[in-house]
């Protein structure tokens, strides 16, 4: 029985066809994996007479040519039944009856057996083209190529270092692969050094719970010597500061998140009749005064608030400072805790009590908050290869400023910057840095990060733009593009669908679900044969071959509901502006191969680049 699959290029030319051309390219799709094979016509004066075309709808026509892989392993097994199963083909283009006949006669018999990058018509699993290093691991099942490091990188992995290091790359770059080898050295260095103690010598922490889950799931992998997996503790960085605060109190810390900590205070301050808003209030507690461990009002009118817009008078600290200290003896009457707030706590804590680990893996770095770095950096003591930290500045999703230095963790000399992308393609890179906007973003070496100068050893399809005119159009647009990628042999786990709200990722889930292609949420480690889907939040540190993100529409992307949350402070504002960017941008590089955009009504101006 012969099969039908598509070529790698065809994917940009599908999304330029017409709804009822693109239906009829998938009915006939369907038609062979159903084992119901349409009249293929072969084409008069053809220079290869193994070229076909089929109907697909009318007055247009497919054009289909000899799977050249599968000739070849026929040839090489001499299978008698070759005849009788007939060749497997590749559907190379479709295009108005004519024109598909004239491209079918002028296509030459060596560009079938041609490198896919020269034929355009290369393996239906849709690697992307690189450099002969990585030509092994990218035609490798992709759950193998998630735990591929770039052979460059084995340097930084498993090197000796005199104090902490610090890598920073853009997307693709291979941090967070970089991240699990270097705490499964440490932990195999540890193991052999010490057989004696058995114990979690080595912390890799992050900064969500789906992406710790997957370094776990990962280093198992990676480490199978249970005595070197024992070493090494994976938890997010608040799961270590509730963790420290409890094994000290006895007590579970009861959290609360800034959102509804700002909802809280600004309802107390409409109340006692405050000219501040819910939001300033709160970003400056924990931007501000957690951030810098201000213990007094005299340290806080003394400190510089750099990076904060709005200006305060030294009598307008003193009643800030009140006011912050009311409402957070407020929170502790009722035992609540802010993230940010717990990790000052532990971080006293340690500092009294002594370290914890040998060596401290960080990724993600920069989202972590002040405080969050002095309980890390109390966590471990000072010395060789004591902390590994490796982050984007220009991915950070929080407003949290910070400088390394500061709060006593030395990379001087030490510092690597990755500039060489080798997990997402230069074509997707090329389409998502606009979208990040022209602010530098600033390092935690206290100087601008840009991106200038990355670029991407990968190469694949042109990103897919689908604007539609109603959300049942959008949504019937995905279910099909889905279908197009698995015609294309990738498989459904390997494929995540995002959108900015959890609304929008159901209607996703039941448009999916209702084609028949299974659903798994973005969280945690999903199901092989499951397509994953969820929202943007939540592709963070996640890879994936193929993404598709649904609804990035000017209404619905920046959320109405973030911007009204900056109550007018222009600080608020900017920073949700510039974490909306992010977010965009952190989801469209989580592609390795594809990724397809779909809006309804004007686009979001983050992808136009027009003015917010």
């Amino acid at each position: 029985m012969s099969a039908l699959a598509i070529a790698p290029t065809f994917l940009s030319d599908f999304a330029r066809l017409t709804p009822d051309v693109q239906l009829g390219t998938l009915d006939v799709m369907r038609a062979y994996q159903a084992g119901e094979h349409p009249d293929l016509e072969s084409v008069a004066g053809a220079a290869d007479p193994r070229v076909r075309v089929v109907d697909i709808a009318p007055d247009w026509s497919g054009v289909i040519v000899p799977d050249p892989r599968s000739e070849q392993e026929a040839d090489l097994h001499e299978r008698e039944d070759a005849e009788e199963e007939g060749p497997d083909y590749r559907l190379l283009t479709v295009r108005p009856r004519d024109e598909a006949l004239r491209y079918a006669r002028d296509l030459r018999p060596e560009a079938l057996t041609n490198p896919p990058s020269a034929a355009g018509v290369g393996p239906a699993d849709l690697a992307p083209s690189g450099p002969p290093e990585l030509s092994g691991a990218l035609t490798a099942p992709f759950d193998q190529w998630r735990i591929t490091l770039h052979p460059d990188q084995h340097r930084l992995a498993e090197g000796e270092f005199k104090g902490s290091v610090q890598v920073t790359g853009g997307p693709g770059t291979g941090k967070t692969v970089l991240a699990l080898y270097r705490a499964a050295y440490l932990a195999e260095m540890d193991a052999e050094a010490h057989p004696e103690r058995n114990r979690e010598s080595v912390l890799l922490t992050t900064y969500n719970r789906a992406l710790a889950q997957t370094l776990s799931d990962r280093l198992d992998r990676l480490l199978t010597s249970p005595g070197a997996r024992a070493r090494v503790r994976v938890v997010t960085i608040d799961g270590l500061a509730r963790s420290v605060v409890q094994s000290h109190s006895g007590m579970a810390p009861r959290m609360i998140d800034g959102d509804e900590l700002a909802q809280r205070w600004r309802a107390v301050a409409l109340a006692d009749g405050l000219p501040f808003s819910g939001r300033f209030l709160v970003d400056e507690w924990e931007q501000v005064v957690l951030a810098k461990g201000l213990e007094s009002p005299v340290d806080y009118i003394r400190c510089e608030r750099s990076g904060r817009i709005q200006h305060l008078a030294p009598e307008h600290r003193r009643e800030v400072w009140e006011t912050i200290r009311r409402y957070v003896g407020a929170m502790r009457v009722e035992g609540l805790w802010a993230y940010p707030q717990l990790a000052a706590k532990a971080a006293r804590l340690l500092e009294r009590s002594g370290p914890l680990y040998r060596h401290v893996v960080v990724d993600e770095s920069q989202d972590l908050h002040p405080a969050q770095w002095r309980m890390l950096r109390a966590a471990v003591p000072e010395g060789p290869d004591d902390l590994f930290i490796v982050g984007d500045p220009n991915q950070r999703v929080s407003d949290n400023r910070v400088s390394l230095a500061s709060l006593g963790i030395n990379v001087r000399g030490r510092g690597h910057r990755l500039r060489v992308g080798y997990r997402v393609t230069q074509e997707i890179l090329d389409w998502s840095l606009p979208i990040l906007g022209r602010r530098a973003a600033l390092g935690m070496d206290d100087n601008a990060d840009t991106l200038a100068g990355l670029r991407s050893s990968l190469h694949g399809p042109e990103p897919v733009v689908r604007g539609c005119d109603n959300r049942a159009e959008e949504l019937r647009a995905l279910g099909e593009w889905v279908e197009v990628w698995l015609a294309a042999g990738v498989l459904p786990g390997e494929i995540a669908v995002a959108g900015r709200n959890h609304w929008v990722a159901r209607e996703v889930a039941k448009e999916l679900e209702a084609r028949g292609v299974p659903t798994s949420p973005l969280e945690g480690a999903g199901r092989s044969e499951a397509v994953r889907v969820g929202t943007m939040h939540r592709m963070k540190g996640q890879e994936f071959r193929c993404v598709a993100l649904v609804g990035v529409s000017d209404h619905l992307l920046p959320p109405k509901a973030a911007i009204e949350a900056a109550e007018g402070d222009p600080v608020a504002l900017e920073h949700v502006v510039q974490q909306e960017r992010t977010l965009l941008f952190v989801a469209c590089t989580r592609a390795r191969d594809a990724l397809y955009v779909s809006h309804v009504g004007r686009p979001s101006r983050l992808i136009t680049g027009d003015e917010i």
